[in-house]
């Protein structure tokens, strides 16, 4: 991928783009850089996709300035890097924290979104639920060093048997972070984005093609935020994803993509049909 720079007042965003076809935006997680995505980005690429990588706010080669961030923030950040790559609207896919960003995304700049894969993620309360916590001081020991607190935090993010089978699902990720280790300020400030995220009564304003995704046994987004989600915005579609977690695309490599190819598919139908009636 080429990586390219966007600026929205002091704060520079990277992203990385690559392709041609479809556009594809694939917007991460709480403190996760788009590296993590591994594999999915070149995959997307070879089905024929054009697929831009941004690191949010804070984390990877985006600037971390310091806390709190807010969710219209991110979605800005997002909608100038749409913008500056010129490839809206576009397919966003946004897992947990990056699906929350979507949400914001779709409602502030609904031109820029053509459809939305919503992974592991919530609306945020009253209607919904906040992300469980228990994992973020794991999350924090596992970042100052404490290596007990990664096989609780693992399982914090993906099933147990998944775990069992693949001792090394992790390998990647643990790669990519050591890479580009987020910095504390990124980390804070997007949690306190997390915490006031709010979407649930404005969710009916959504007109674009939807799949929402989630594990089966998420423990930090469980899925009946994902239900709550499908049935808010008109005409989403819901998949759970049997004996898988929050990192249910570790588990699942082929999850994500057949998802995207299904949302991709209804939008194009939907292109078909308004350029019938021109």
């Amino acid at each position: 991928m080429s990586q390219h720079f966007v600026t929205r007042g002091k704060v520079k965003i990277a992203y990385d783009r690559r392709g041609d076809g479809p556009p594809v935006v694939l917007v991460q997680g709480l403190g996760m850089n788009g590296g993590m995505w591994l594999a999915l980005a070149g995959g997307l690429v070879k089905s024929g996709f054009k697929v831009v990588v941004p690191d949010n706010r804070g984390t990877g080669a985006s600037d971390a300035p310091r806390p709190p961030y807010r969710m219209r923030e991110l979605a800005d950040d997002l909608a100038a890097v749409l913008e500056d790559s010129g490839v809206g609207p576009a397919l966003v896919v946004g897992i947990s924290l990056g699906g929350m960003i979507a949400q914001h995304l779709a409602l502030r700049h609904p031109a820029q979104v053509g459809g939305m894969v919503l992974a592991a993620t919530t609306c945020g309360p009253p209607v919904g639920n906040l992300p469980r916590v228990g994992f973020i001081p794991l999350m924090l020991r596992s970042l100052l060093g404490d290596r007990r607190a990664l096989r609780p935090l693992r399982l914090w993010l993906v099933h147990e048997r998944s775990l069992e089978r693949n001792p090394e699902i992790f390998a990647a990720w643990d790669r990519e972070a050591r890479r580009q280790p987020t910095p504390w300020s990124g980390l804070m400030g997007q949690l306190a984005a997390a915490a006031g995220h709010s979407t649930g009564f404005q969710l009916g304003r959504i007109r674009c093609p939807v799949e929402v995704i989630a594990g089966s046994d998420d423990r930090i987004i469980p899925p009946e935020s994902a239900r709550i989600l499908a049935r808010r915005i008109p005409g989403a579609h819901l998949t759970v994803v049997p004996d898988a977690g929050h990192a249910f695309p570790l588990e699942a490599p082929r999850a994500l993509p057949e998802a995207i190819g299904r949302v991709q598919a209804r939008i194009t139908e939907l292109q078909s049909a308004r350029a019938g009636t021109v």
